[in-house]
């Protein structure tokens, strides 16, 4: 099921693909680089300046938590070996080149046996987390992610997701500022705040309880 704050580039769903979770339950598996890092490559494809203001996280998770004591290496030409290194809260920080896709890169994924892995796939605004956010920053990667999504959906033939907000997790909750000073409570979103310049269009700023440990774009709530 397709969660909007879960969902990938061009609305499809962002855990591990169903063949390979379950054969994850092996020690070791090793399959074709867009199997582990979907639509990465539709993500590397547009031009640099149609993506500086969002980006794509994957991150291993086991039962609801950071996955600890997997690894991820891209098995390169002639032999090479190239781990990816995986952070402690189970993000992967190097991801693939569009040149590994290009070249059906393989890799290999080894975990504990018997624990079942999935990797998240977000779309997240390239903003500095903060306890006061410029509302026009936000708004900036809300729109270009929007229209990279509108730019490739097509390629699959069925309706994108409309990115319209940005949650803010771990925020706890927060307010849109206008330039007048005047402050509105913004909404909740799976436990998050969320800021959605459609909704306040005149908010200058939006200021936090606390700087967000993420700020993943999504659709509004149906």
């Amino acid at each position: 099921m397709i969660h909007s704050r879960r969902a990938a580039m061009l609305g499809l769903a962002s855990l591990l693909p169903a063949g390979l979770a379950g054969a994850a339950r092996a020690d070791t598996r090793t399959v074709e680089v867009s199997k582990v890092f979907p639509y990465l490559d539709m993500y590397l494809e547009l031009p640099p300046a149609q993506r500086s203001h969002f980006a794509l996280t994957y991150t291993l998770r086991r039962d609801g938590k950071p996955a600890t004591g997997v690894s991820i290496t891209l098995l390169g030409p002639g032999g090479g070996r190239t781990p990816l290194t995986i952070g402690a809260d189970g993000r992967v920080l190097r991801l693939p080149t569009l040149a590994d896709y290009k070249a059906k890169t393989q890799v290999e994924l080894v975990k504990p046996d018997g624990v079942k892995v999935s990797i998240n796939l977000d779309m997240v605004a390239r903003v500095a987390p903060a306890a006061t956010l410029a509302a026009a920053d936000l708004t900036r990667a809300i729109n270009q992610c929007d229209a990279a999504i509108k730019a490739k959906a097509g390629l699959l033939g069925f309706a994108a997701p409309k990115i319209r907000r940005v949650m803010l997790v771990g925020a706890g909750s927060g307010a849109a500022v206008t330039a007048q000073g005047v402050a509105t409570p913004l909404p909740m979103m799976d436990g998050s705040p969320a800021f959605d310049p459609g909704q306040m269009a005149s908010a200058v700023t939006v200021r936090l309880a606390r700087a967000p440990s993420a700020l993943l774009l999504a659709g509004r709530p149906k």
